[in-house]
């Protein structure tokens, strides 16, 4: 198919039993439109088109208005081959909810894929396989859960057309997942990380590992609460040194009122029990205090408790730190 094909502002309508745009392995040297005209009326009443389309938020011209090109009934690109972009500008897709009646564009490649169309109120979307290298789209285009698939789409880039906030996004991936899936997870993370929003790759990979946990058995979803509760997986490392420096006053305020007997008499250093306290949470850093003390009784639980999440903490802090540090 030579340079672009437009079908803007056209209406198709599918036989009994076939889509209305039925068009696999299509190859397009630049772009697909399947997008809204702009249409003005004469001064004789007549109906005219508009070759100009105004861009995003710009009021059109006086006496035109949109005219979407409207799909009743399934939509097939699968394997298409587009040199541009797909551009499904304001499409209006009339879906009579058979299973077969899907917009599918299943493994096309192109390099912009504009997915801002109305909101398809029956039938699915599906990317799967499709390799897009920057999408543009709307956060109010997209189907709720069940309405999409998306099972090893590659985007590269992602560009909002208008607001769509991060708490949206994620409720899109989770549309394409109504069983739980890592890779949607990954892949927005991945872009936004990319895009230097490392905050909100972050929170992308944690709202992961609390999809993930819904999968677990029992004693796995208590674990995955605390680790939540306490140091959100490792996606918040301030939280987890939050915890550390409470935990450092608790054992302050605990060993101040205690004064524990020296392993040998005359030796070691003068009993602290802040630096004794940061040396039990401290993994590996000794500050010269530990090893010289003999504990009794409760004492050496409260010792073993301080170690033990002192452990989990600071591995979580370094963790954190070192996401933080590295990119991709």
């Amino acid at each position: 198919m030579g340079v672009s094909l437009s079908l803007r502002g056209s209406v198709l309508r599918g036989a009994q039993g076939r889509r209305a745009l039925n068009a696999p392995q299509l190859t397009v040297e630049r772009s697909l439109y399947l997008n809204a005209a702009w249409v003005y009326e004469e001064a004789s009443g007549r109906t005219g088109s508009s070759t100009a389309t105004p861009p995003y938020g710009v009021t059109p011209a006086q006496g035109t208005r949109r005219r979407p090109v409207e799909c009743h009934g399934g939509v097939r690109l699968d394997d298409g081959r587009f040199g541009d972009a797909v551009d499904l500008h304001f499409a209006r897709f009339l879906l009579n909810g058979a299973r077969r009646e899907e917009v599918s564009l299943r493994r096309i490649a192109t390099p912009e894929l504009r997915f801002n169309s109305e909101r398809p109120e029956e039938g699915r979307v599906v990317l799967n396989g499709a390799k897009v290298v920057t999408l543009i789209d709307l956060s109010t285009s997209w189907p709720g859960p069940g309405g999409l698939a998306m099972g090893g789409f590659v985007y590269e880039n992602l560009v909002p057309y208008g607001h769509f906030p991060l708490a949206r996004r994620l409720e899109w991936v989770a549309a394409a997942t109504p069983e739980y899936a890592p890779e949607p997870y990954e892949r927005l993370a991945a872009v936004l990380r990319n895009s230097g929003e490392d905050a909100d790759a972050r929170e992308v990979l944690l709202a992961k590992q609390r999809r993930r946990r819904e999968t677990l058995p029992i004693a796995g979803k208590l674990w995955g609460y605390l680790q939540d509760w306490t140091v959100a997986y490792g996606y918040r490392p301030g939280r987890a040194a939050l915890w550390m420096a409470v935990l450092w006053a608790a054992g302050t305020a605990v060993f101040s009122h205690y004064r524990p007997i020296p392993m040998k008499v005359g030796e070691g250093p003068e009993w602290n029990g802040t630096l004794y306290a940061l040396d039990l949470l401290l993994p590996v850093i000794t500050l010269g205090q530990d090893g010289y003390w003999r504990l009794e009784g409760i004492w050496q639980w409260v010792a073993a408790v301080l170690i033990l999440l002192g452990w989990i903490l600071a591995t979580t802090v370094a963790a954190g730190a070192t996401r933080l540090l590295r990119r991709g």
